[in-house]
Order: structure tokens, then C-alpha cells, then sequence
């Protein structure tokens, strides 16, 4: 069976639940990566805290939660945490409560550690690693980013791809096993920085397993349930159509072409790292990702990253996306691409 087919098939069982659950995400030990992209409301930040606060009742593992910024990090630490446990978790789980800095405490015991994405930098030369947590056998690492993707209108503080991943590396460093990483996202009308990090972006509802990533995507649909419990809510009156509460994502596809790419024009260069910041054009105008294309003509965005800038034929690239005269060879090169203009000239939008 091939991706879609499976994927396909996953959706159909997940439209019999009106929640959503991640036991069946458990048996696939060779994942690290559990990404869960889904409307408000479906239960996906809820089953992974149950989830996280059963194994530090049962065995002690404590976790990390992640934020993309400091503010809304706070939110979560105030009040003794009172935003981040939801309430029927908390007295079923008998929990209580304290923070002392980032830290909270359970009963006294250091249950969790809540960070935020924007401060990675700051966190660099805090003692986050700890190299004999995993000589317990029952410890393993417990990781979730929620709501990693970015509103509509929210401002982009930073290229959020980049703190993920040096974030991580804070509390990771060389680990490889044992460790689960959940990212939530509620689906918005743009794919996120940080799905384009696995190489995806969902176009249907299902499961996928991106092996050589380690990674599983649950992309939930809607279910009946949900439709009826969610129908002639504020939010379905006011924003029904919206894809934070629909969960149906409309890709504008007119940009990407299937024309064969036969003539490699220029490469474009947004940063010195070739697998994420390196783009071959060809034909002229078709975009595609820098597969070691030999060609005499590079075009850096900006400078200092070991190539002559020209001023003018940066602008000219401007000119060009701004008129949709570029044309990309697959969906996910347009929004990797488009991440990097996005980076390097802000619209007020963005």
C-alpha cells in the first residue's frame, strides 16, 4: 500500500472518534517526531498532557513544554501553573502545583520544565542537559511544542525552524533514543515553518510516517461529533469557515508547475547552509531546491555569506516573487522558499 492509500485509511478511523487519542501512536518505537495537526477543540494538547502527567505519576518522568515566545510562556508559569495542567487532570491526578522559575513542582517534586522557543539563545548556558538521565531505565525524554504554528496576523519572532532545533539540542544534545517529540498545531491557512523541517505538507487528512524523518504526522479530520458539538458556536458563527475551527486547509497551488526542468539558470542564496537557505532556478523562472547545480550565475540575498552581493539583482528577486513570476517545482519548495522571503524581507502581514 502506498502513503496515501495508508493515510487514507487512518483518516477513516480517526472520524469515528470524537477525541483524539495517541495510544496507537505508542507501539511505533522507531519515532521521534509525533506531529498533530488539528482543529481547536479536538483534544490533541489534553491526550498528550494525560499522557505526560500518567508517566510522571507512574514512573516519575518528568517533561518539557514548549512555547514559540517568552509571553506566552509566562502565561503557562502563572498563578502556579494553573494554565498548563488542564483542571479535570489535575484533581484526577491528585496534582499540586508550585513553580520556582521555569520549574514546576509537583507535591514538591520537580514535575515539569516550560521554555519557550524565542529564548533558546538564553538557554544555551543553562545546565538543561542532564548525561545520566537515562541510566534509570524508566526515564525517557518528554518533549511538546503546542500550538507551534503561527496565527493569522501573528508576529514572527525569528525564524522558528532555527529555535526548534537549537532548542533540542539544548535539552537533547546527542540523544537518540527513548525520547518522544510532540508538536501541536492547530491548521491554519499557511503551512508552518516548522513542518517544512520534515519535507510535508498535508493536503489530506491521515496518517504518515516519514521514516527517514523518524517521524509520524496525524492530520485529523473532523469528525461528526465534533461538527455537531462545535455547530452554532460563537466561533462557528463569527469564523465557521476559518481552518483553526473547520480543520480544511485550501493550498493555493497555481505556482507549482510539473514542467520538466531542463536548463539551470542561477542559484539563489539566502544563507550559506545548502540544504534549507540554496535554491536552483531553471527554465528561467521555475524554483526547485539546490541539488549541487554547478552554474556560474548566483544571485545572494544578502550579504555577508561568502558571495558578491548585488544590490540589484537581490531586488530583482523581490520584483519577481511580488509578481508571482516565479513558479516552483512542488508544493513544498514554494513554502520553503516563501519561509526564507518571508525571513529576509518581513511583509507587515507576517
Amino acid at each position: 500500500m502506498d502513503m496515501q492509500f495508508k493515510a487514507d485509511k487512518a483518516a477513516k478511523a480517526m472520524r469515528d472518534s470524537e477525541w483524539y487519542g495517541i495510544r496507537s501512536l505508542m507501539g511505533f518505537d522507531w519515532a521521534l517526531f509525533f506531529i498533530l495537526l488539528g482543529a481547536r477543540e479536538s483534544g490533541k494538547s489534553y491526550a498528550v498532557m494525560e499522557y505526560f502527567v500518567a508517566c510522571w505519576k507512574k514512573y516519575g518522568v518528568p517533561f518539557y513544554w514548549l512555547r514559540l515566545n517568552e509571553a506566552s510562556m509566562k502565561k503557562m508559569l502563572n498563578n502556579n501553573a494553573e494554565k498548563l495542567v488542564d483542571a479535570d487532570l489535575y484533581r484526577k491526578y491528585g496534582l499540586r502545583l508550585s513553580v520556582k522559575g521555569n520549574t514546576v513542582y509537583d507535591n514538591g517534586k520537580k514535575m515539569a520544565t516550560v521554555l519557550a522557543l524565542s529564548t533558546f539563545a538564553n538557554d544555551k548556558g543553562v545546565a538543561l542537559f542532564d548525561k545520566d538521565f537515562l541510566s534509570d531505565p524508566n526515564m525517557q525524554y518528554h518533549i511538546c511544542l503546542d500550538e507551534f504554528q503561527l496565527e493569522k496576523g501573528q508576529k514572527r519572532q525569528g525564524d522558528i525552524a532555527y529555535q526548534l532545533v537549537n532548542q533540542l539540542e539544548n535539552l537533547l544534545r546527542s540523544t537518540k533514543q527513548r525520547t518522544k517529540i510532540f508538536l501541536i498545531g492547530n491548521t491554519l491557512e499557511e503551512a508552518s515553518d516548522i513542518l517544512t523541517l520534515f519535507d510535508f505538507i498535508p493536503e489530506r487528512f491521515g496518517r504518515y510516517k516519514i521514516h527517514k524523518k523518524r517521524c509520524i504526522i496525524d492530520y485529523l479530520p473532523p469528525t461528526e461529533k465534533y461538527k455537531a458539538r462545535r455547530k452554532g458556536t460563537v466561533a462557528d458563527i463569527l469564523a465557521g469557515e476559518q481552518s483553526n475551527f473547520t480543520n480544511a486547509v485550501d493550498f493555493d497551488t497555481s505556482l507549482v508547475t510539473k514542467e520538466r526542468l531542463a536548463n539551470p539558470t542561477c542559484i539563489i542564496k539566502f544563507g550559506k547552509n545548502k540544504e534549507t537557505e540554496w535554491f536552483t532556478v531553471w527554465n528561467g523562472n521555475i524554483v526547485n531546491k539546490y541539488n549541487g547545480e554547478r552554474i556560474k550565475t548566483t544571485i545572494a540575498m544578502k550579504p555577508y555569506i561568502d558571495e558578491m552581493f548585488n544590490q540589484k539583482m537581490r531586488d530583482q528577486i523581490y520584483v519577481l516573487f511580488d509578481s508571482r513570476s516565479l513558479y516552483y517545482h512542488n508544493l513544498i519548495t514554494n513554502k520553503k522558499f516563501q519561509k526564507q522571503m518571508q525571513l529576509i524581507k518581513p511583509r507587515k502581514s507576517c
